[in-house]
């Protein structure tokens, strides 16, 4: 697809934005005469996985041509390879950018200027390009107010050319466009201006061809005395029309999407204030096909219109060691597919399609209570109090959609947090929570349980001199009950327990010894809820442990920090299985106890460097060996699931992976 160049309003100057590559945003604005000129260059690398790597790279900078000439730049790479893969490149990119703007005149009004866009991606065999040149005019409106500085308008006409190259096509064509956007602070410059803005683009490219419009209206208005209400609004009106290859046809998606949203700040006296937004959003798509050639078949047009309508009310009291507020709000999205008869069909074929694409129309209700209270009894205690109820209703008039359901959640929240001496602090969160999912019809029945949650956070912080110790925990607990009485075999019952210790001590003003270790162990069994009782079924447990010390150096031009360490992780998971049997007479398996266990553990090294001006570096890399094996204890009895023989169980893994981080950044050609 054409990546078009898109012109934004900016207080002050103009903005260019030239493409959304990967990269994103180009060129975010044009630099005001007289300021340095800069390269910056960027690359950063990282392992993710046992196969997968990450590469980024880039280029950007601007040079100063004389008073009026600004000329900016952008080269980048985006990259992720699987050794594994076939190819092994699951995305490659390439993006270059280039933007340059002459001023017409010494009162900035007239800029003449061109722009250039290239971008690649070789893993899905597409490369476009694009070259617009842009005349723009902008001024100064008349000032509401002798402080009033910023209020401008712009005009600005786009036009050039767009080339296009994917599916074995090379497609070219003309791109033009406009932007007009005008911003007027009509409340002076310390409040929301008036900001109007059109801005249209369109691009032929042989038998597809590209638009976009968007029209937006925003502005903020104070009321009565001293300003205690406050009332927003905006208005908004986008089109889309995209084109691609598809099946031998033309795809066309058609996007219009109407915007209102109006709110307001009241505030009641000096404690209290209440907040209102609202908001009516109209998106329709349509998907329309158009044959390439005769004997290719025209796929079905089809469409859908929504409707998202949103509001949020809030009433917020604040005293010195009392802060409560209440919120309602209310979401409600339906969407409605319908067809074009584009292929002709007869009335009865034709209902048998509508009625297929209908199945997919819904309508989605969430209607949610929150209160929360903040008390503070003494300076250094506080006590949170955090209430919500919600409840999402989703309803499908087919009888051949499955989701339509009630879900109702209740969570009740209650945090202390005491501050003590000698720098200690503690932490304790105990929360409730109640789910409930109903399955409307019959068919999903089996499908309603009920949800139990009980949460325990404590956690404490003590730095005493030297010495700094962090300590969390969150324990959680959810039991999942089956509402029908023949489901009860599938009741659920799960612990998690996530505990973070951290310990650090500064053994000299530049040398910093650490420790932190991270445990997690989640645990899911059978559960009878009538005798509350529970059978394992699956756990797992993983260790993160590092040690280490951490140099730090500090000059005129930057600092430096080294890193030495050592890091262990291990997953262990539990479970049971079935071990085959040698022998020829008696079962052909017995039960075992199963343990996987995964551990990876080396050295760790890491580099920071952050230099004032210039060249800076991070890099870190954990030499890893990995080690992949197997345990197992002997039970009574058989089982019924996945079965292993006694050679596959005494397998054992062995690598050696490192996993690496780079990331540089160098700024050269710095002059002023």
């Amino acid at each position: 697809m054409v990546i078009f160049l898109v012109l934004g309003p900016l207080l002050g100057r103009a903005q260019v934005l030239v493409g959304a590559t990967p990269f994103g945003p180009v060129f975010s604005r044009l630099r005001p005469a007289g300021a340095d000129t800069a390269l910056l260059l960027l690359a950063r690398a990282r392992r993710v996985g046992v196969s997968t790597f990450v590469q980024t790279s880039g280029a950007r900078g601007y040079l100063q041509l004389g008073q009026r000439q600004q000329l900016r730049y952008r080269v980048g790479t985006d990259m992720i390879y699987d050794s594994r893969g076939t190819p092994p490149f699951v995305r490659e990119d390439y993006g270059a950018d280039l933007a340059h703007i002459f001023t017409l005149d010494a009162a900035n009004h007239w800029q003449l200027g061109h722009q250039l866009h290239y971008d690649q991606s070789r893993a899905n065999a597409t490369r476009t390009g694009l070259w617009l040149g842009r005349l723009g005019y902008q001024r100064r409106l008349h000032a509401s107010s002798p402080t009033d500085s910023l209020s401008q308008m712009r005009l600005t006409v786009l036009g050039g050319l767009a080339t296009d190259h994917r599916n074995g096509r090379d497609d070219a064509g003309l791109a033009y466009g406009f932007d007009a956007a005008a911003l007027y602070f009509l409340n002076g410059p310390g409040a929301a201006p008036l900001a109007v803005r059109v801005l249209g683009t369109r691009a032929n490219l042989g038998p597809r061809t590209m638009q976009r419009l968007v029209a937006e209206a925003a502005g903020e208005q104070a009321f009565l005395e001293n300003a205690p209400l406050t009332v927003q609004g905006r208005l908004g009106y986008r089109t889309n029309r995209a084109e691609d290859y598809l099946l031998g046809s033309v795809q066309r998606i058609q996007s219009d999407t109407v915007l209102a949203q109006a709110g307001a700040s009241y505030r009641i006296n000096e404690f209290a204030t209440l907040r209102s937004d609202n908001s009516l959003l109209l998106p329709t798509r349509a998907f329309r096909y158009r044959r390439l050639a005769e004997r290719a078949d025209t796929l079905q047009d089809v469409g859908y219109r929504q409707r998202e309508l949103d509001t949020r009310q809030e009433l917020r009291f604040a005293r010195p060691k009392l802060q409560t507020s209440l919120t309602f709000s209310y979401h409600e999205r339906t969407r409605a597919y319908y067809l074009d008869n584009s292929r002709f069909l007869n009335a009865a074929r034709l209902a048998t399609a509508l009625a297929r694409e209908q199945v997919k129309d819904i309508t989605e209700q969430t209607t949610l209570w929150q209160g929360s209270l903040t008390w503070l009894p003494t300076p250094r205690h506080a006590l949170a109090l955090l209430g919500t109820a919600q409840l999402l209703r989703v309803d499908a008039p087919s009888k051949d959609n499955q989701q339509t359901r009630d879900e109702a959640q209740h969570l009740l929240r209650l945090t202390w947090t005491g501050r003590w001496a000698g720098a200690f602090r503690t932490t304790l969160g105990v929360a409730g929570e109640y789910r409930q999912t109903v399955f409307i019809r019959a068919s999903q029945s089996s499908e309603n349980y009920d949800d139990h949650l009980l949460h325990w956070e404590p956690g404490f912080t003590w730095a005493p001199g030297k010495w700094s110790i962090r300590s969390n925990y969150h324990l959680w607990v959810s039991y999942q009950v089956r509402n029908l009485t023949t489901e009860q075999a599938r009741n659920r019952a799960s612990r998690v327990l996530e505990q973070t210790q951290s310990i650090t001590y500064q053994l000299r003003p530049r040398l910093l010894l650490l420790a932190d270790y991270v445990r997690r162990e989640n645990r899911v069994g059978q559960l009878d809820w009538t005798r509350f009782r529970e059978s394992p079924l699956d756990t797992s447990v993983t260790h993160d442990f590092s040690a280490g010390a951490r140099q730090s150096w500090a000059g005129p031009r930057g600092s430096t920090s080294l890193r030495l360490g050592y890091r262990l992780l291990e997953q262990r998971n539990y479970g049971r299985a079935a071990l085959e049997s040698t022998l020829t007479t008696g079962p052909a398996s017995t039960l075992i106890y199963l343990h996987g266990i995964t551990r990876q553990q080396g050295p760790e090294v890491a580099v920071e460097r952050r230099a004032t001006a210039g060249f800076n570096l991070t890099a870190s890399i954990w030499l890893q060996w990995m080690r992949t094996y197997s345990t197992y204890k002997a039970g009574s009895g058989g089982f019924t699931g996945s079965t292993y023989t006694a050679a596959e169980l005494a397998q054992e893994t062995n690598r050696v992976l490192p996993y690496f981080e780079v990331t540089a950044e160098w700024r050269v050609g710095r002059r002023r």
